[in-house]
């Protein structure tokens, strides 16, 4: 089974199909959902409580991180099931993400599975493919619409609480120098992943550049 997180920061007005989407897949493949809202002004209590007070699965934490990867961390680490996937609460999924994700990783005995995206903007859709070996995901990232095992997140102690910007990116480096890991790729798109101006990690980007820059030193 999987445990599914979610951070949302004042992104309410997209939680409701986010939780609907994972919602409408085999509940059998899903221990729980985590909502973790951080430092949310808008409504987005009020949209998480009008799920949870009808659904025992769905967990909802108030914290004041101001952090992505803080946020991350703390609902990963409340994940009582032992495959994790981390879904931005202004993304969704198709029905058969979860089903068809733990199928492969039984099938191919994965620690970590991931698919194409389908990218959204201005009302228009793009299939991204993310067929990738492990020497190019330094050139491209695993992040949205993968599934890995709570014991590989572990492994590498998480997301970088350091960092605002590209902890993706510097999870996947340390995953990767990990050498124990079993990659695997779906060919198919399950993860619908919004681009707009209001991404949590927009305004951060100047901050990081330096940050970034440490992270390739240390790992290319």
């Amino acid at each position: 089974m999987i445990s599914v997180i979610i951070v949302s920061h004042n992104y309410g007005r997209f939680l409701s199909k986010c939780l609907t989407s994972i919602l409408s897949n085999n509940v059998d493949y899903l221990k729980e959902i985590i909502i973790v809202d951080d430092s949310s002004e808008d409504n987005t209590f009020d949209v998480a409580k009008n799920f949870f007070q009808k659904n025992s699965r769905i967990k909802y934490f108030k914290k004041n991180f101001k952090s992505l990867s803080k946020s991350t961390n703390f609902g990963i680490n409340q994940a009582q099931a032992e495959w994790v996937t981390k879904i931005d609460a202004d993304d969704y999924v198709s029905e058969n993400f979860l089903e068809n994700f733990s199928r492969e990783i039984i099938k191919r005995k994965l620690d970590f599975a991931y698919g194409d995206i389908i990218q959204m903007y201005n009302d228009k859709q793009k299939t991204i493919k993310q067929n990738y070996s492990k020497k190019s995901i330094l050139k491209y990232p695993l992040g949205s619409g993968t599934i890995f095992r709570k014991k590989l997140w572990e492994s590498v102690n998480g997301f970088n609480e350091k960092l605002y910007f590209q902890d993706d990116f510097d999870f996947w480096l340390r995953v990767k120098n990990n050498n124990r890991f079993s990659l695997g790729y779906i060919n198919q798109a399950h993860y619908f992943y919004r681009k707009h101006g209001s991404n949590m990690s927009n305004n951060k980007i100047r901050k990081n550049l330096t940050k970034i820059a440490v992270i390739l030193k240390n790992c290319l």
